[in-house]
């Protein structure tokens, strides 16, 4: 007990001492200690009153992100609700005075801007000459494109005339080919081929009707094993690819007012690249068919490949010899007029040789005169009708079947359009609208929707031809136009002896370029091993699958790869290059500078959901200490201390008692700072710095998170970052954050992040270290006052009659500023 009661005693007086002590350093203006403003050279002891200029110089250069924001960060708008966007859109859809009068039309209306910088006497010849040239090509592309569409080819030619009028005006691009594509007439044959099916005829046609051609396919069927198919009327087929128009015209036109054209970003190229390659595959294949001459139901749905070619082996002893050679004959001279001549002397002609059109015409001749539907049972084009057709309201049948579909069209036709339309914006020197686009687009479809025809897009083989042969406005499509209507008024009866086969021979070789996209993959796989992996999964998926499928799982996989390439991400070290004034990863960069006892980590990736619980593995693994095995080890080290505590509190009262007999003042200072080092039980940075020198590790204080390349964050993500500052804490590491956007500020302070830690915000990785180097400085500074008051302390203490062993360590070390 009387130990006890000498050790509290002594502890009291050195407390009262360190009052004194400090109130004593506070009061005497003597002794100062002065910083220099970069804070590269030791503090040193002068005789002066003013340093704090110097400390608020110093500390003025150390920026935090909360001050800055509210020096220069303009108020943000109070958001709106959701009448009042509805209400802005309105407004902005709707003019209001004069002035928005004339930019709502010359937005809403392309052409009277284009036309009114139109050069008459330049331009004009070079449009005839680009319009006629395309005019020439549409003629048959349009017919053969409208048989893969599974409908009359006259179809084709329809829309080589009414949509291309509507673009005309509303459309914002001046070189792109309006009117039929491959791949939207595959998307559309599929939906019509679907009500090939009795059960969906039977829709449209009503229960009497199928029945009866029901009756008719089963008498003429072969092979009793394959599926029956209702062959519907040209009219039937020609109303389901309106409906399908009219959809895709009204979910263009919607996307567009709600300025949805930042879609296809989701659409990337080896995605579009894998999605086109695959649907020219099956493009081919559904002209197979026609080029052997086979009778054969048309397959859909999943696997349809597999089942055409099926269908096609089982029946290949079928096949129309005539037909074939004919095909043979015409694809020969379309490659090597379009291959080995238009594009090895692409530079030297003036426009393309219209070859299609020679072959068409050839085909129609020879197949008139020498009767090759009666003698060879050719398959041939028939009956084309004379004039424009009647303006007829779409009757819609069956829309559940195909509104998916739209939708899926709409996006692929605008996703090709879009692309192409950039590009020659490019080449071009010109801008385009991509919203507007889509209106253009929209309103197309819906005004051709009326008059018999089917989604249009832009051709990529038309528009390059029209801007190769001096187009400069869309007025080359009008010139086209307008030698198709010319065609389809007076001529085009002529073409009802043309072969199928020749058709398909024009897609087949209008097919080799996309093919041949295939060739692209060791470049990709150079480039990127993801995105040759999203062109692989997107192209296997549309030809094993379904075109839908296809496209469908492209895009998801897509998303999956950036999950996947941000949880791949890996946080950096980051070290300062002086020369450049720049953190770089100090594993890639040479002559880096570390901070001692600081470390900087850098992440190139969001913080979010996907990938919070590997950020926090990669800081602890950067960083060396693992909050949650380090607090085990303190609680090892505590238990160890309080052991050796209890042992020491026999030998401490000796020790005063000897020193004092001996009246040695310099070993009674040296006795007791070691007992008062020994008994601290909560000292936390001792524990800290002990296990440090165990574990042979430096002496980490800080822990700074360089976020400059995290582009926004999530809920989850604050709650990682929150785990991360507490974590630390808890084992006495401070945690700073620098270089925070906008966006992750605003996710910060939505989740009262900042409420707890605005002040561990700064501007730049080099603020934080400019104020902990300063935060260091200080210290070492007091430590400096403390030893220049070391004599005074030890003659208070020698005079002192009743130590305390339990004294703070305050006293003989600084306390931790952090």
């Amino acid at each position: 007990m009387e130990r006890i009661a000498f050790l509290e005693g002594f502890s009291r007086e050195l407390r009262h001492e360190k009052n004194e002590s400090r109130a004593s350093m506070n009061q005497n203006t003597k002794f100062h200690v002065v910083l220099d403003i970069d804070g590269t050279t030791p503090p040193i002891t002068v005789v002066s009153g003013a340093e704090n200029e110097y400390y608020d110089a110093l500390k003025n250069r150390c920026k935090k992100t909360g001050d800055f924001r509210k020096d220069y960060k303009c108020a943000d708008d109070p958001p709106l609700t959701f009448p009042e966007k509805c209400k802005k859109q309105i407004k902005s859809a709707c003019p209001c005075d004069a002035n928005c009068h004339k930019k709502f039309w010359s937005k809403r209306l392309p052409v009277w801007r284009i036309m009114r910088k139109y050069k008459w006497r330049d331009d004009l010849p070079n449009d005839i000459v680009s319009g006629l040239t395309v005019g020439i090509m549409q003629l048959p592309q349009g017919m053969a494109y409208a048989l893969l569409a599974e409908l009359p080819p006259v179809v084709g030619l329809y829309m080589a005339f009414f949509p291309v009028l509507i673009y005309f005006l509303l459309g914002t691009s001046r070189h792109i080919s309006m009117g039929t594509v491959a791949l939207c007439s595959l998307l559309t044959g599929s939906v019509i081929s679907r009500f090939y099916n009795p059960a969906l005829a039977a829709t449209v046609l009503g229960t009497n009707e199928t029945n009866a051609l029901l009756q008719n396919a089963s008498l003429t069927s072969t092979n009793s094993d394959e599926p029956i198919e209702i062959d519907l009327p040209n009219h039937v087929k020609i109303a389901i690819a309106s409906s399908v128009c009219l959809f895709v015209g009204v979910a263009q036109l919607v996307m567009g007012f709600f300025k949805m054209g930042f879609i296809t970003t989701y659409m990337s190229d080896p995605m579009i690249g894998g999605f086109t390659t695959g649907a020219a595959v099956h493009v081919g294949t559904s002209q197979v068919k026609y080029v052997f001459g086979l009778h054969i139901p048309r397959s859909d749905g999943v696997f349809q490949i597999i089942k055409t070619y099926a269908l096609i082996f089982q029946h290949i002893a079928e096949t129309n010899f005539p037909t074939l050679i004919m095909s043979a004959i015409c694809m020969t001279i379309l490659y090597l007029v379009k291959v080995q001549i238009n594009q090895r002397f692409k530079s030297k002609l003036r426009f393309p040789v219209p070859v299609e059109l020679f072959v068409v015409v050839a085909g129609t001749m020879l197949s008139h005169f020498l009767n090759f539907s009666d003698r060879f049972h050719m398959k041939i084009v028939g009956e084309i009708p004379a004039g424009l057709p009647v303006p007829t309201i779409p009757s819609l049948p069956s829309t559940s079947v195909y509104t998916a579909d739209a939708i899926i069209i709409a996006v692929v036709a605008f996703s090709q359009c879009v692309g192409l339309a950039a590009l020659m914006a490019k080449k071009h020197g010109y801008t385009f609208d991509a919203n507007q686009e889509l209106i253009a687009y929209g309103a197309g479809n819906i005004f051709g929707s009326f008059f018999s025809c089917y989604p249009y897009a832009a051709s990529v083989s038309r528009s390059s031809v029209q801007e190769s042969a001096g187009g400069k406005t869309q007025l080359a499509s009008v010139v086209s136009a307008t030698l198709v209507v010319i065609v389809i008024v007076s001529i085009g009866p002529l073409f009802e002896s043309l072969p199928n086969c020749v058709l398909a021979s024009i897609i087949m070789v209008a097919l080799r370029s996309l093919i041949l996209q295939i060739l692209d993959l060791p470049k990709i796989y150079k480039t990127s091993v993801y995105d040759f992996l999203i062109w692989v999964v997107t192209f296997v998926s549309v030809v094993v699958l379904h075109v839908d499928y296809g496209i469908l799982i492209g895009m998801l996989f897509s998303f999956f790869t950036v999950v996947i390439r941000s949880q791949r991400t890996k946080a950096e070290s980051l070290e300062k290059i002086n020369e450049v004034h720049l953190y770089e990863d100090s594993s890639k960069y040479n002559r880096t500078q570390k901070v001692s006892g600081v470390k900087v980590v850098g992440y190139s990736s969001p913080i979010y959901y996907a990938n919070g619980s590997l950020f926090v593995k990669d800081v602890y693994n950067l960083t060396g200490v693992v909050p949650e095995k380090r607090k085990k080890q303190l609680k090892r080290l505590e238990k160890a201390e309080i052991h050796e505590i209890l042992e020491s509190r026999n030998s401490i009262s000796p020790l005063v008692k000897e020193t004092n007999e001996l009246g040695s003042v310099q070993s009674l200072d040296y006795k007791v700072e070691s007992g008062a080092k020994q008994n601290q039980l909560n000292g936390s940075t001792k524990q800290i710095n002990m296990l440090e020198s165990i574990t042979g590790l430096n002496a980490l204080h800080h822990v700074i998170l360089d976020l400059s390349k995290v582009t926004f964050i999530d809920s989850v993500g604050s709650k990682v970052l929150k785990q991360i500052v507490e974590d630390y804490h808890s084992v006495r590491i401070t945690v700073l954050l620098t270089c925070v956007n906008d966006e992750v500020w605003r996710v910060l302070d939505a989740t009262d992040f900042l409420k707890l830690y605005e002040e561990r915000l700064y501007l730049t990785v080099d603020d934080a270290i400019n104020d902990i180097q300063t935060q260091m400085k200080l210290r070492s500074a007091e430590e400096l006052k403390k030893r220049q008051y070391q004599p005074q302390r030890m003659r208070i203490r020698k005079e002192n009659n009743n130590p305390d062993a339990q004294e703070d360590e305050s006293l003989l070390t600084l306390e931790s500023e952090f």
